[in-house]
């Protein structure tokens, strides 16, 4: 039902009613109020389509946030494990020539947790 139809409708029942009534309230007939009941109906429906979508669309947001902020952290912890291997004072031996970098030591098990990390959230 569309907002034109709904002011002719308006329209027709005031001069209708007019020429009967003269001053009288306007009547409808019962063809005209089973055309308003029934887009009234679906205007009901289509209202409560709107609130099932937008639960949808907030749950969805919801989750991609959730998801978002996980790969922040994931990014976040990649960065922290990128710049131990790329610091270079983490590549230099201790005084004395004695002993191991801290990479050296390392053996690359921060590289192996973090790809850990990946492969269990796949």
């Amino acid at each position: 039902m569309t907002p034109e139809w709904i002011e002719e409708m308006k329209r027709d029942a005031q001069k209708e009613s007019e020429t009967i009534y003269g001053n009288c309230s306007a009547n409808i007939t019962n063809i005209e109020l089973l055309k308003l009941l029934a887009a009234l109906e679906e205007s009901q429906q289509q209202s409560k389509d709107t609130e099932h979508d937008l639960d949808m669309m907030k749950f969805l947001n919801d989750s991609l946030g959730v998801k978002l902020v996980e790969a922040q952290q994931t990014i976040a912890r990649q960065r922290e494990v990128l710049e131990f291997y790329a610091n270079q004072e983490h590549w230099e031996l201790p005084s004395f020539g004695r002993g191991q970098s801290k990479v050296t030591s390392d053996k690359g098990s921060k590289a192996r947790e973090l790809l850990k990390e990946g492969s269990d959230k796949a």
